[in-house]
């Protein structure tokens, strides 16, 4: 097994075969929960006005997402696993259209050059990931970073999990999320206005959900569905 890191928008940039892009807090968080909690699917946007334009043509779609951390206006609902947990009903049934600074910026760089089988990542799904990501010898593992440009503690933890797992197949899910739930970043998110008082718990219980998130192509747009 070849595992190779990238970071942020730059390394999503250069990812080719089969890749994983990681953004614990809280895109791919959010987008897990989402999915557990009966979305049809997950649609990735790059712009605030790419995914309105993305929503009204999809009839009874959600918006998901934030700018600088905050819900933009007119989204129905933020970047936050703690929001979709208290009710369910904001995605259930229903095409969410999610954009955020880091995370789905990075897997549509991926994607823009051919990164495929393409998953999104988080320490919810970290094992289920890894056990997608071992089915090929070669794998890029993106960590999306801050603002898709500087070190995120968080996703690089995520990473070495994942790295973890597809090299020597066993790695410790549940200490990694603690040592990320103790870290000073997530201290800032907590005390964050934008964040829901849950959503960095939410974030930090590792291997919560035992699917994982594959990104392809679907009438045009980047799509993700748990497989």
């Amino acid at each position: 097994m070849i595992v190779t890191r990238r970071r942020g928008i730059a390394g999503a940039a250069e990812a080719t075969g089969t890749t994983a892009v990681i953004d614990v807090f809280r895109a791919f968080s959010a987008a897990a929960y989402a999915l557990s909690a009966g979305a049809r699917s997950i649609v990735l946007a790059e712009t605030v006005a790419e995914a309105t334009s993305l929503a009204e043509s999809i009839p009874g779609a959600v918006l998901m997402g934030e700018v600088d951390g905050a819900q933009p206006e007119g989204f129905d609902v933020g970047n936050s696993p703690g929001e979709i947990l208290a009710d369910p009903g904001l995605v259930a049934g229903k095409v969410v259209v999610h954009r955020s600074t880091s995370g789905t910026t990075c897997a549509r760089a991926a994607f823009a050059n051919g990164a495929s089988p393409l998953y999104v990542a988080s320490l919810v799904v970290a094992s289920a990931t890894a056990r997608a990501l071992g089915r090929t010898h070669e794998v890029t593992i993106v960590a999306a970073g801050v603002a898709g440009r500087d070190l995120a503690a968080e996703d690089e933890i995520c990473a070495d999990i994942l790295t973890e797992l597809l090299l020597s197949g066993r790695a410790d899910v549940a200490a990694a999320a603690e040592r990320v739930a103790d870290h000073p970043r997530a201290d800032a998110l907590r005390n964050a206005w934008f964040t829901h008082p849950d959503d960095i718990a939410l974030c930090t219980v590792g291997d919560r959900f035992d699917f994982a998130m594959e990104a392809t192509e679907a009438s045009g747009r980047l799509t993700v569905a748990q497989v």
